[in-house]
């Protein structure tokens, strides 16, 4: 139990070590694709939010993290804190499996995994390995223990099978394998009892459906569809199953991946969640059925990919994270050889080969952990392969490993040479392989790891740093298209128009499908004030699919207006009105232009409609108000402003329309209670000061009216002054711009 303490804490520590390195990468407190899904997930489940659809995804590991946000605060540290308990107690329980060799093969394995660094990066990020794993080993840890003893004890390995499937599903495949291991290891035992061989087998697969059933029943109760686990299967088959492999799996969260997600309900108008995975899988036994050679092709190529030693990223890039922990830089790392895995493998092999050799894989503990690796490897292999998929099969294989490093040393202390050459050649051999082609190590990360990393700066506010991500991902992969367009995005909103212009510019180019990109750059031009070419912007996007037809009339209107176009700009507000009837602030603005084409008779039809929609909307009643009295309805005209007043007495601008009104009507004393009630909101008022002035002198104080002309004077001077003096910058401005040509 020492040694076992001993290998417990130190591989915690070397958790806590990285855990505590790792706070460096931006990606620490910011999680992205699925662990982002996951930790929103556990946030909502906190809060007593469970969902009302069927799960997308295995839904224990996101429970687990809710329990965890429930009892305690969210956080990014706990979790990995957990994790990595998690990840020390794994080196435990591969000790235990391992020790069906022997237990210096158990604790050699132990060792190994102690300090593997696939295993610590994995178990500090906010993904399912970590649980995955220990459930997995405890899972066959208990078949071996149900073996001996009583039927329902088999009913503990199933459940935990079950669970380790509602955490990653792939484990689900071998449950019928390990059914028929333990009719191959009772088989001499039971013999004319296959009636107790069938409770066992029961017991094994009961165990596992009492595990799955909750969550098959929860979805089918709020979804109306039966999923087993979860819906995502037939998606993560059809990427690992087409013609364009290499290009599908790459696909990164965004655009790309929402427009591939949709395909079932834009294809087809399948919406159910059950049908839309169905609809996938039909899709890559289209291409199995039809391109039989490619696909085994295919086949090959993932399962040489699946013993390559490269650590093939998912959305996380391996190597990009051993820049900020040292620790990393130790155990995970390409020169000329891919370690761990690079080494892992070859050695795992050769255990293999000697366990076969030596007749170990007639025992059913070696043949039970021979059985899990072959069985997960092939459910990886039917999908695609990345380093967190293949990681569920790398505890056996240390084991594995452990036991042919134990055999080439015995081997050599009994001076068995010719036996001991062969291994090493084998193994020699075998990492040539696996290392075939395994290419530099990329510190600095990939095109798709800085995309990611100016997504993450972008959303923390810190511009210059995403921008430089952004930068360098284009440097790398000019054909990211995103990353371009949020590189041309963050130009605009900073101010560095010419940048974004010519940005958008490169991505139309490039991608001309992209409807959003001309009106992000129309909306540009329009900002720096180039309505010519915003006008021929929005009207390349009228005949596009999906495109907003009501918004793009406003923006079209408006620019047709700046440029003093008001006939086509009244033209795009009537489109606009068409298309959008129930836009009150479009009527006001075609009505405003109404007014300066002079069309008041349709100015005041649209300042009615907008008072039949909205008798509160003030605007269009003082505007209506005014064209009245040009029309020589003065009455109704007042009942407007006075409308207009009696909602909102500060209303200014009514009341000084109400006050001219009053002095054409020669009421004097009316007319100076609006001024009055002006002058109470606005002192510094210039024409209610003059109207002021002429009102007191009629109504016979003069010194009054003479003291508020006065303040007229001195406020229009004012007013003036400040107008010339902005006139006389602006010339001044063009004219060292002028200088400077």
């Amino acid at each position: 139990m020492g040694k076992l303490a001993l290998v417990w804490g130190a591989a915690f520590a070397l958790r806590l070590l990285y855990i505590f390195q790792s706070q460096r990468s931006p990606f620490y407190d910011f999680p992205l694709v699925d662990a982002k899904t996951y930790t929103q997930a556990a946030a909502a489940m906190a809060l007593g939010h469970f969902g009302d659809q069927p799960f997308w995804q295995p839904p224990l590991y996101p429970h687990s993290l809710g329990a965890l946000y429930a009892l305690f605060e969210p956080s990014f540290t706990l979790p990995r804190l957990v994790q990595a308990a998690l990840g020390a107690t794994l080196c435990l329980l591969i000790f235990r499996l391992g020790r069906v060799f022997s237990p210096a093969v158990g604790y050699l394995a132990a060792g190994l995994a102690a300090c593997y660094g696939p295993f610590i990066f994995f178990e500090a990020e906010l993904l399912p390995p970590a649980l995955a794993l220990v459930l997995n080993l405890l899972a066959l840890w208990a078949l071996l223990w149900a073996t001996e003893g009583r039927s329902r004890r088999l009913l503990l390995p199933g459940f935990l099978f079950g669970l380790a499937a509602l955490c990653v599903a792939n484990v689900l495949a071998f449950v019928p394998v390990a059914a028929l291991w333990l009719v191959w290891v009772r088989r001499g035992r039971l013999v004319g009892l296959r009636p107790e061989l069938s409770r066992r087998v029961a017991a094994l697969l009961l165990g596992t459906a009492l595990a799955i059933a909750p969550v098959t029943l929860r979805n089918y109760y709020v979804g109306g569809d039966w999923v087993l686990i979860s819906y995502n299967a037939g998606l993560n088959f059809y990427i690992g199953n087409n013609a364009q492999y290499d290009e599908t799996v790459a696909i990164q969260p965004g655009p790309a991946w929402l427009e591939l997600t949709a395909r079932p309900r834009v294809e087809a108008g399948v919406t159910q969640p059950s049908a839309q995975s169905r609809f996938f899988f039909a899709e890559a036994w289209d291409f199995i059925r039809h391109q039989p050679l490619d696909y085994l092709k295919l086949l090959l190529y993932k399962l040489y990919l699946f013993w390559h030693g490269d650590e093939i990223g998912r959305n996380q890039d391996l190597y990009f994270a051993r820049q900020y922990a040292p620790l990393l830089q130790v155990l995970l790392w390409k020169y000329g050889v891919a370690f761990p895995f690079g080494l892992l493998a070859p050695l795992a092999l050769v255990g293999l080969g000697l366990s076969y050799r030596n007749g170990l894989l007639r025992r059913p503990e070696p043949l039970l952990l021979a059985l899990f690796a072959g069985a997960y490897m092939l459910t990886v292999v039917a999908f695609f392969i990345s380093a967190r998929y293949r990681l569920p099969v790398v505890p056996i294989l240390l084991i594995f490993a452990a036991y042919s490093g134990r055999e080439l040393y015995l081997l050599w202390r009994r001076g068995a040479y010719r036996d001991l050459l062969v291994g090493c050649g084998a193994v020699f051999l075998l990492a040539v392989a696996c290392n075939f082609r395994v290419g530099a190590m990329d510190v600095k990360g990939d095109a798709h790891t800085h995309y990611r990393l100016g997504y993450v700066y972008e959303k923390k506010g810190l511009p210059i740093n995403a921008v430089a991500a952004y930068e360098q991902a284009l440097t790398l992969d000019p054909g990211i298209k995103w990353a371009r367009f949020n590189l041309a995005s963050l130009y605009a909103r900073s101010g560095e128009y010419n940048r974004a212009i010519a940005a958008y510019g490169e991505f139309i180019r490039r991608f001309p499908e992209v409807a959003r990109a001309r009106l992000a750059l129309g909306n540009v031009y329009l900002r720096t004030g180039r309505y010519a070419e915003a006008i021929a912007a929005y009207e390349s996007l009228l005949s596009t699919k999906d495109a907003d037809a009501a918004d793009l009339y406003g923006r079209l209107g408006y620019a047709h207006a700046q440029l003093g176009q008001l006939g086509q700009a009244a033209v795009a507000y009537e489109k606009l009105v068409a298309t959008k009837p129930d836009s009150l602030q479009a009527r006001l603005q075609l009505g405003e232009l109404y007014e300066q084409l002079e069309r008041l008779d349709e100015a005041r039809a649209e300042y009615r409609q907008i008072l039949a929609a909205n008798s509160l909307h003030a605007a269009a009643r003082y505007r209506l108000a005014r064209l009245l009295f040009f029309a020589d309805q003065a009455g109704e005209a007042k009942d407007h402003l006075q409308q207009v007043i009696a909602r909102n007495p500060d209303a200014v601008d009514a009341r000084f329309l109400l006050a001219t009104q009053y002095i054409v009507e020669r009421r004097a004393a009316a007319a100076m209670e609006q001024v009055q009630a002006i002058l109470a909101v606005q002192p510094d008022h210039y024409q209610g000061n003059r109207l002021a002035g002429h009102l007191y002198m009629v109504l016979g104080d003069t010194l009054k009216g003479v003291q508020h002309l006065e303040q007229f004077t001195e406020y229009y001077r004012e007013g003036r002054s400040a107008e010339i003096f902005e006139q006389l910058r602006e010339q001044w401005e063009e004219q060292l711009r002028g200088s400077g040509r």
